[in-house]
């Protein structure tokens, strides 16, 4: 009779991006708009993103933002509560988080959570390591979704 084997993955997930815990009583549009403003960014409303979360067949949607600066960055704004769930369950203070992915060089975190402090809607916002949360997995399912809205570069039809 031939040995079982078993095999184990050894996976650590790669946590490249930079969030912001930011405590603002005020809906998110509210919230975008005073970012946009303050940081001179184009965060614009996605279609919810849809997560399956605790039960069997339980799904949340959780409203965010995004934009793509012309460096390749991907900022997000999430909202972190809906009715039903957490986006992040174990931060249940937080209202949202800002999410910059493959940043720049030319972007300095500490300027941009300044400039996050000084918008008069918002309570509080520090840096958080993703390395120390746990369900901080939620954070790698964003990515740049297209509507069918969207206009995207059209590349010439191939001859």
């Amino acid at each position: 009779m031939a040995k079982k084997q078993t095999h184990t993955l050894d996976f650590t997930p790669d946590f490249d991006f930079v969030v912001i815990a930011i405590y603002c009583a005020y809906r998110d549009y509210k919230l975008c708009a005073d970012l946009n403003k303050t940081l001179g960014y184009g965060l614009e409303k996605k279609l919810d993103l849809e997560m399956k979360m605790g039960k069997k067949g339980t799904t949340s949607h959780f409203p965010y933002f995004l934009f793509l600066t012309e460096d390749e960055e991907e900022i997000y704004l999430i909202t972190n509560k809906t009715p039903n769930n957490l986006f992040i369950p174990e931060l249940k203070q937080v209202d949202y988080f800002f999410v910059i992915k493959n940043v720049s060089r030319y972007t300095d975190v500490d300027q941009v959570l300044k400039n996050i402090l000084s918008i008069k809607i918002i309570s509080s916002a520090q840096e958080l390591d993703p390395t120390e949360i746990k369900s901080a997995e939620n954070f790698l399912i964003l990515e740049p979704i297209f509507e069918a809205d969207d206009t995207l570069p059209k590349l010439p039809p191939v001859k």
